[in-house]
């Protein structure tokens, strides 16, 4: 790929179980040729969310594995989502203040989406759990961004899953509705990122 001269950076998404010093050396190798990113699936802080959606290993795990990066010097994007089955307004909010404290270089923050074909589709079509509305997810990512540090990257925050297996929520399938409206929810609320950083 660094061969190829239009080829300014590369993104690298990876699991935090996946990074054991041979993958690690590579990584650091290619950060000193190029703009690395890796992308790291945090989702949440609560480990008993972790085990309810499979993630395969608890958060102590993911937070060992971001610290093997950061000794390395590797840039890093941590990835949650909001919505997650079970998941109160305060848990999410929890989870952007562990962001927080472990300052990555950069957050992407997106909803919980419900793909045709997944177990978490038959959970969701079986009633074990709603998913938040357009209005709710507004409110928490406004309220989550207050608490990050006004200079971390915010990469995303909002995404949209593959429409023709998009089962819930349609609603994210509107990327520009979704950002206007946390954009006028910050001026309606004399909102912005960092506000309430360190609280």
């Amino acid at each position: 790929m660094l061969e190829e001269k239009r080829v300014v950076g590369i993104s690298v998404g990876t699991r935090a179980d996946c990074l054991g010093a041979d993958v690690l050396d590579c990584l650091e190798a290619y950060s000193h040729k190029t703009n690395l990113t890796v992308e790291l699936g945090m989702q949440s802080v609560h480990d008993q969310t972790l085990m309810q959606i499979n993630r395969g290993y608890l958060h102590a795990e993911f937070e060992a594995g971001f610290e093997r990066l950061r000794a390395r010097g590797i840039r890093t994007c941590l990835h949650i989502i909001n919505g997650l089955p079970d998941e109160t307004e305060e848990m999410m909010l929890q989870t952007a203040k562990a962001v927080a404290r472990l300052k990555p270089d950069a957050v992407k923050i997106q909803m919980l989406h419900v793909i045709r074909g997944t177990r978490l589709a038959q959970m969701y079509e079986n009633g074990a759990f709603s998913l938040l509305d357009r209005e709710e997810y507004i409110d928490i990512v406004v309220r989550q961004l207050e608490l990050l540090p006004p200079e971390m990257v915010i990469e995303r925050v909002t995404g949209d899953g593959d429409k023709a297996k998009l089962i819930a929520p349609l609603w994210s399938a509107d990327k520009i509705a979704v950002l206007g409206g946390i954009d006028k929810r910050q001026r309606e609320t004399d909102s912005w990122q960092g506000k309430r950083y360190l609280e």
